[in-house]
């Protein structure tokens, strides 16, 4: 018997057991009218749990793929399922067999997740074991790990140690191996250390396939009205993939992820093969209805060549239970288009009653290129009136002159689109969309996913049970 097959025979005997049974069920309907068509995606989720046991799987639709985001469309299946697992904990110790995510440390060794918004699944397919005790922590994994059209090659073996020899200590060794592939192995240490008005992190790595080491390194202060955070790294041929060039790791990008529309227009995404640079971080708060922070981040590559370079500002303050408003500004130096970028922004919130509330953002964002000289400005424009926690309307358009330079062709120059919200049975949420959004990037620690221009309608759905 598979053990998919197990895992559906075992919910279902489930039924006549105690047990907690939870349904989860992500749907997004796209109808793109530029290029007349239509895409269903959806992800259901079927968990059962009892003690000891717990079980799963997840079924997922891609009908017909998004090309945008599969190129290769023909190699991922419409419908089928990706996600199945039986676990098993008893004490200190946990067992999964099926598939998985995992991360060693910060991520320079393994770290797969998922997430929806990138279209980024890199579960492992085969078995984990954790044990976590006082003193020690201990995993060990095996399996294959998924590539974006659900493929998966290549044996990935390895494990992790952790040891507490003092009370604010931490020391930690990782090794991977994987079979078939020149990029053989690689091995790191780990090193934390806690205080009450301070912390520090390192955490170094070393390949098989190239003979230099990469690390990561933080440094976090606390104080009364100040927090501040240091981060640097340097990764060297640090990447390490199977042979359909799905990386196991992920580290650290040390770039702001900004929550502003506009502020993500030009991102930074992570070469692990060669970036070195550092971020800093400094949180202030004068007292409690105000907060500053500044950020600041540089990435460059190992020959000195600039690849990235932000400096941010932020203010939050919040008037009264009524008014909170956000100031806002970045300027952004982005080497893949050789951009310097400035936004400035301004952001608020009024509480019109204890349920309904109105949410304007203006942001604004002027690019001159290095090339050429050219400037252009780019304007977006936000207003969301919501009655919480059942129903928000948005209204949300953006401007551009770029079509003004020479050279330039563009279809649109303007777009404009509605988006309205419900949640009803408290766990249940559903979101229309209608109209005309710019192209841009989403992008996650580093991971980004270019998002083409769209027009059209949107559909969003998300249950749980």
């Amino acid at each position: 018997m598979k053990i998919w097959q197990l895992v559906v025979l075992l919910l279902i005997l489930s039924s006549l057991t105690l047990g907690q049974v939870t349904f989860k069920n992500q749907t997004v309907y796209t109808n793109w009218q530029e290029y007349n068509r239509t895409i269903l995606e959806d992800w259901a989720d079927l968990t059962y749990q009892r003690d000891w046991f717990k079980a799963g799987l997840r079924y997922e639709i891609n009908h017909p793929p998004d090309p945008f985001i599969f190129p290769q469309d023909s190699l991922l299946k419409n419908y089928e399922l990706t996600f199945r697992y039986l676990q098993f904990r008893y004490k200190k110790m946990n067992l999964t067999v099926g598939n998985y995510y995992e991360m060693f440390g910060r991520g320079l060794t393994l770290r797969t997740y998922e997430d929806r918004n990138l279209r980024v699944d890199t579960n492992l397919e085969g078995f984990k074991f954790n044990y976590s005790g006082r003193r020690i922590k201990f995993k060990a994994i095996g399996g294959r790990m998924r590539d974006k059209y659900n493929r998966r090659k290549n044996w990935l073996w390895g494990g992790d140690v952790e040891v507490k020899p003092f009370r604010n200590t931490h020391i930690g060794v990782s090794y991977l191996t994987q079979n078939k592939s020149n990029l053989k192995s690689l091995w790191a240490a780990r090193f934390n250390y806690t205080r009450d008005l301070w912390d520090f992190y390192v955490e170094t790595v070393r390949p098989s396939w190239y003979s230099a080491f990469s690390y990561y390194a933080a440094l976090n202060l606390y104080f009364d009205k100040v927090a501040a955070t240091l981060e640097v790294k340097d990764y060297n041929h640090l990447s390490f993939q199977n042979n359909y060039q799905t990386e196991y790791n992920a580290a650290p990008s040390l770039t702001r992820e900004h929550e502003f529309s506009m502020l993500n227009r030009h991102p930074h995404a992570l070469n692990q093969n060669d970036e070195r640079g550092y971020q800093f971080e400094v949180t202030y708060t004068p007292s409690d209805p105000i907060q500053i922070v500044l950020n600041h981040s540089q990435t460059f590559t190992h020959a000195g060549e600039r690849f990235f370079e932000e400096f941010y500002g932020e203010l939050t303050h919040t008037v009264n239970e009524r008014l909170e408003y956000h100031l806002a500004g970045a300027w952004t130096f982005d080497f893949t288009t050789n951009t310097d970028n400035i936004t400035p922004i301004l952001d608020g919130t009024y509480n019109v009653t204890e349920r309904d509330q109105i949410h304007l953002s203006a942001q604004h964002q002027h690019t001159k290129n290095r090339t050429d000289l050219s400037e252009y400005d780019n304007e977006l424009g936000l207003i969301e009136i919501s009655h919480s926690p059942f129903v928000s309307f948005a209204v949300v358009g953006e401007y551009t002159n770029k079509y003004q330079l020479r050279n330039v062709q563009m279809k649109r120059h303007t777009w404009l689109y509605g988006m309205v919200s419900f949640t009803f049975w408290n766990n249940q949420q559903l979101s229309l969309l209608y109209g005309s959004r710019r192209e841009g990037f989403i992008c996650v620690g580093g991971i980004c996913r270019y998002e083409p221009e769209f027009q059209g309608f949107e559909l969003k759905m998300n249950v749980r049970f």
